[in-house]
């Protein structure tokens, strides 16, 4: 019996798709419990790619997410890169699904109309010893089948890039890497999913999760406005809570994950300096990641950032003036005429950055039916729609659910108001 969605409309400048949906109704079990066939936690980029791939079967699918809309936790605060795939380490899920995401994000960037530009990557050489690592880094990105690599001499990454420090000895360039709009493209990923049938909760955290004795998973879920806690129960569990996947995943697992809270800070440039640089810029990484990079955005502006601080609590977002400070003057090794009168804004995000370093993907042996996404910090923007082309199809078998053939696969994207004319504009205002 299928579940039945109501949908909640709202209006984006006189267009009406079918938004996240706001309210199921359920079909009950023989028991009376409110039981769907997969509910997935979390409303990130992950979420919804899951969401939307699993939309390709015939399931009962409901998304469950504490925050009031998609894109709430890392997906909102972070670089919004597309990572070629040359820094993980070779074997690792890191590499493989950064590799795999890279590139099926262009083509589903047309499908579902988020923006997405292929504008090259530049890991940038400042110190003696910087361009043995970039050598490194370019071994390394050929072992995980990186397309488009080429370590470039002093010469000829300054006829790239003028902008860069004057004391910058090379770089290695990855032409298949890119840059996107995050939120645009967790909307888009949820919006297919609601298409195609998908259901999404807002403001509900997961407080608990049990398996029953018939194989099912039983979820206490508490909403925002500490209303009576609710019962959801279903056949599979998709946890894809970011910084609280691993906490999920103790809760039905002897096999104990470990992650830390690691908070990114950024500041972001106004469009006048938009055209500074045309790549991507990283610096040679280091111990805690990729390092502060200079990059365009698709709005046109530049994005600076971030550090990596380990904190404890997972929620606070709050910026530092000292770590902004840090942020600024490393960029400044990149390119050292960046001002501080620029910064429009400055935020941070929280990423869950394993203790082993790798993404944690797929069925603990001891929870069948649950599946983890898990300590899914960078690359996990490029990852989550290659991780979610994985895990779909082995939850449709384990359901022995069908592929639907009336799967919808494209979404109509509304014109953006800035790129209307102002008759356009006129119109739409008046809707």
């Amino acid at each position: 019996m299928p579940m039945r969605t109501l949908y909640a409309y709202r209006s984006r400048m006189g267009h009406t798709p079918p938004p996240v949906c706001v309210v199921a109704l359920c079909v009950l079990g023989n028991d009376g419990r409110h039981m769907v066939d997969v509910v997935v936690i979390g409303a990130g980029v992950a979420g919804c790619a899951v969401a939307r791939e699993l939309s390709r079967f015939d399931l009962d699918i409901v998304v469950v997410e504490r925050g009031h809309d998609v894109a709430c936790g890392a997906t909102r605060s972070n670089s919004a890169i597309v990572h070629g795939g040359f820094d993980p380490e070779p074997g690792t899920l890191k590499a493989r699904y950064n590799v795999a995401g890279a590139r099926m994000i262009p083509q589903l960037s047309r499908e579902l109309g988020f923006r997405y530009k292929n504008n090259g990557s530049l890991v940038v050489a400042l110190a003696d010893g910087d361009m043995d690592r970039v050598h490194e880094l370019y071994e390394r990105g050929r072992a995980n089948g990186v397309e488009g690599l080429r370590v470039l001499d002093a010469n000829e990454l300054r006829a790239l890039e003028p902008n860069v420090a004057p004391e910058a000895r090379g770089a290695l360039l990855c032409e298949s890497a890119g840059i996107c709009d995050p939120f645009g493209m967790c909307i888009a990923l949820a919006e297919n999913a609601v298409t195609n049938g998908a259901t999404f909760r807002f403001n509900e955290n997961v407080e608990d999760i049990t398996r029953q004795d018939d194989g099912t998973w039983e979820l206490q879920l508490k909403a925002a406005d500490k209303s009576t806690p609710s019962t959801l129960t279903a056949r599979t569990v998709v946890n894809a809570a970011g910084t609280s996947a691993c906490d999920l995943h103790n809760l039905v697992s002897a096999h104990k994950l470990d992650a830390r809270p690691r908070l990114g800070e950024y500041v972001l440039l106004s469009r006048e300096r938009g055209d500074t640089f045309s790549h991507t810029m990283f610096q040679v990484p280091g111990p805690l990641g990729k390092g502060v990079l200079v990059s365009p955005t698709v709005e046109g502006n530049l994005i600076v950032g971030p550090d990596a601080l380990d904190i404890d609590d997972p929620l606070d977002t709050s910026t530092r003036r000292d770590g902004l400070d840090v942020v600024v003057a490393s960029a400044r090794r990149t390119w050292p005429g960046l001002s501080e009168r620029d910064v429009i804004v400055n935020f941070a995000g929280v990423r869950a950055s394993g203790a082993d370093g790798d993404f944690v993907i797929g069925e603990p042996d001891d929870a069948p039916g649950f599946y983890d996404i898990a300590a899914f910090d960078s690359p996990g923007l490029t990852s989550a729609v290659a991780v979610a082309a994985d895990l779909a199809p082995s939850i449709g078998s384990y359901l022995n659910a069908p592929a639907r053939a009336d799967f919808i696969a494209t979404r109509e994207q509304p014109p953006r108001f800035i790129e209307m004319s102002e008759a356009e504009r006129a119109a739409a205002i008046a809707r």
